[in-house]
Order: C-alpha cells, then sequence, then structure tokens
C-alpha cells in the first residue's frame, strides 16, 4: 500500500490510510493507559490526612515542588473564591481543595450559579461507584468520609455550605442578547457601567478556583458573566485554578483584544479522550431538599439522597457529552503544550497563574515532574 502522502494514491488507498491513521491512535492510547494502569487511589491519603487533622500543606508543597514556603501573617490574606455547582460538584474537588485552604490558613467563600448551596453529586461519595469510562470504582473511602464531614450540620466545614454564607454569580454582568441590544442601545450602556462592579470582585479574593464535575458544565462553562470575572484574575495576575469540565469556563475565557483563549499558547491539561463517557452521562437539577433531612443518629442515607436526585441525560449514547481534550489542544494552540498521557494519576499543570487539574482517574503513576520553556510552569502528576 503506498503511502498516504504521496501523490496519485486511489481513494481506496486514502481510505486504508485513513483507516489504519485512526487505529493506530486508538491502540496509542489503551496501550499507554495499559501501561499506567495500577488502580489504587492517591488522592485518599490527601482525604485521610485531612480527616486526621495532620496534612502539613507546607511539607506537601516542598515535597511536590521543591519549593519551601512560608507560613506569613494569615491575618492578613484575602479569601480563596471557590466555584461549585448547584448542578452538581464532584465532591472531592469542593472537600479537598477547601480543606487544604483552610488548613493552610486561607479562608474559602463558596460561589454558585444563582447563591444556592452547592450539590454534592451522589455517585461522587460512593466508593463502589464504576466509572463510565474505566469501568472501576473512583471514589476511595476516605474522600467520601471528607465529603460528609463537609455535609455534616453539625461541622465547623458545613458552615461554608449554608445558603447565607454562598455567593450569587447572577450579580456579574453580562452582555444584552443582539436583538434586545438594536432595539435598546441603553443596555449596553447599562451593561458597561454594571461591568465595573464585576471586575471589581476580583478584588476581593486572592485565587478563584472553579470545581468540575458534570453541573459545571451547564453551570459555568458559558456563563459570560463569569467569563469576565476569570479575566479580571487574569489581569490581575492572581491564581486560576479550574478541576475537572470546572476549567471549561476559563478555555471559553477570551482574551478581548486577540479573541484568543486566555489559554492560548499556554501549557494546558485536562481529561485524556480515554476518559470520556460514552452513555450514562449527565448532570443533577437543583436539589432542593434539605441536607439535614438526610441525617439520623449520626448516618448519612447516603441510598435516600441518591434517590431524591433528578439527573438530566442529554444526547445520544455513544457519544461523549464533551470533548475536553480536543477544547483544550485547540484552545492552547500550536505554540501551546498539551499534557494527559492516558491512565495517568491526577494530572496538574501549572503555567505561570493557571493552574489546571484533569479529572478524578482511578491510578497511580510515580511521581512526575518536568520543567519546560513555558514562564515558570512545573508539570506533575499529582495534586498533593
Amino acid at each position: 500500500m503506498r503511502n498516504c502522502e504521496e501523490s496519485y494514491v486511489s481513494e481506496t488507498e486514502v481510505l486504508e490510510c485513513t483507516g489504519k491513521d485512526i487505529s493506530t491512535f486508538w491502540e496509542k492510547r489503551f496501550k499507554e493507559a495499559e501501561r499506567n494502569w495500577t488502580g489504587t487511589r492517591p488522592v485518599a491519603a490527601a482525604a485521610a490526612r485531612l480527616l486526621e487533622g495532620n496534612l502539613d500543606v507546607p511539607a506537601e508543597i516542598r515535597r511536590l515542588t521543591g519549593v519551601a514556603i512560608g507560613t506569613g501573617n494569615t491575618e492578613t490574606r484575602k479569601p480563596v473564591l471557590l466555584l461549585a455547582s448547584k448542578f452538581g460538584v464532584w465532591a472531592s474537588e469542593l472537600t479537598l481543595v477547601a480543606g487544604t485552604l483552610l488548613k493552610a490558613g486561607y479562608q474559602v467563600k463558596i460561589a454558585t450559579e444563582d447563591g444556592s448551596p452547592p450539590h454534592f453529586l451522589s455517585v461522587s461519595m460512593k466508593p463502589d461507584f464504576t466509572d463510565g469510562s474505566w469501568r472501576a470504582s473512583v471514589v476511595s473511602k476516605e474522600e467520601r468520609d471528607l465529603a460528609l464531614r463537609f455535609l455534616d450540620p453539625k461541622s465547623a466545614e458545613h458552615a461554608l455550605l449554608k445558603k447565607e454564607n454562598i455567593i450569587s454569580l447572577k450579580t456579574l454582568a453580562k452582555p444584552p442578547q443582539v436583538g434586545d441590544y438594536l432595539k435598546d442601545r441603553q443596555q449596553f450602556t447599562e451593561y458597561v457601567s454594571a461591568l465595573k462592579a464585576s471586575l471589581r470582585m476580583a478584588l476581593d479574593y486572592s485565587a478563584i478556583c472553579i470545581a468540575g464535575g458534570s453541573g459545571a458544565i451547564p453551570g459555568f462553562m458559558f456563563d459570560r458573566g463569569l467569563h469576565s470575572l476569570i479575566l479580571a484574575f487574569h489581569k490581575l495576575e492572581k491564581p486560576i485554578m479550574g478541576e475537572c469540565n470546572g476549567a471549561l469556563a476559563i478555555l471559553q475565557t477570551l482574551e478581548p483584544l486577540t479573541e484568543k483563549s486566555i489559554l492560548y499558547e499556554r501549557a494546558v491539561t485536562t481529561h485524556s479522550a480515554l476518559d470520556e463517557f460514552q452513555s450514562g452521562w449527565g448532570w443533577t437539577l437543583p436539589f432542593e431538599k434539605d441536607i439535614g433531612d438526610f441525617w439520623k443518629d449520626g448516618t448519612f442515607d447516603i441510598a435516600a439522597y441518591s434517590s431524591a436526585e433528578q439527573w438530566c441525560s442529554p444526547g445520544t449514547d455513544g457519544n461523549p457529552l464533551i470533548d475536553s481534550e480536543g477544547y483544550f489542544r485547540t484552545a492552547s494552540g500550536c505554540a501551546g503544550r498539551f499534557f494527559s498521557p492516558a491512565g495517568s494519576t491526577y494530572a496538574v499543570v501549572i503555567d505561570g497563574h493557571f493552574i489546571r487539574k484533569s479529572g478524578l482517574i482511578p491510578r497511580d503513576l510515580p511521581r512526575f515532574k518536568q520543567r519546560n520553556n513555558f514562564k515558570n510552569s512545573v508539570l506533575n502528576q499529582t495534586i498533593l
């Protein structure tokens, strides 16, 4: 068979070459995943240390990066803004981040789409839940127990989830619909005025983190008010962290002058193509139940909690909901770098003030760290 790059090949030969290229692509991914797979849960250790109260944050940073940090004056620190969707957040992507920040002496303020409490997806608290792509458990008992601590109305951590303490993103200014603008130019003038207040919100926080879970797709990915706030953090060069699907909102944030993603020419990571569910995906409708109703004699009724969820499952079975890898490869551009080896453990890429964490994957690898030609960029495969 002739090489497809050669001229004068027949249409049949072109298709044969194309089929070979496609099968080679997937075989390479599957072989890579097979080499990396161990089935262990390294993040469980971090959750356990948070539960036991002995997580040493400076020591963990030093272990992973070789950088020694001081504790500093915690009283002067501004809080970290942590976004978690009312349509479903993966529990550990809120609890591990919030718990670590609290342990490090930061305040944490949680924000949702409209100020209602975030909803912990029940599957993210079930060690027996079988992941739709890896056909294995992706939740450790320690992660479940940490989530339950946050859900326990008697715990100190639960205060973060109380409605009166939740920030609403509905206050963020969004541009009017084009038809409304054409009918009334004043709407744009009002938007410009409101935008100034939205951007100033970034002055109140040290950093912004957007937790993942399927709810982040309908909740945050296309929120133009949130995009403006993320851009404000970007211009102030404050840390911007996206976990799992939460990073899709960062990807959708455009630099106004270039009209490219703010991740353009950056080092990024996300789920690999193998990690996306081909069926059984979706998100929950707003959860109206009181969490306290599911506690009895100190025990949380996870079965009743799960039954109370109402799931929205759009689309067609056999197709992923979204292709995160494709999105991030495109956004970072040919001058950027995409990093997500199939089967790798919790990939984290830090490029300047951008922190990208891929999703929850049930496997472990020896710690990997590599410095590259990106400014202040560190790549490693464990978050804690």
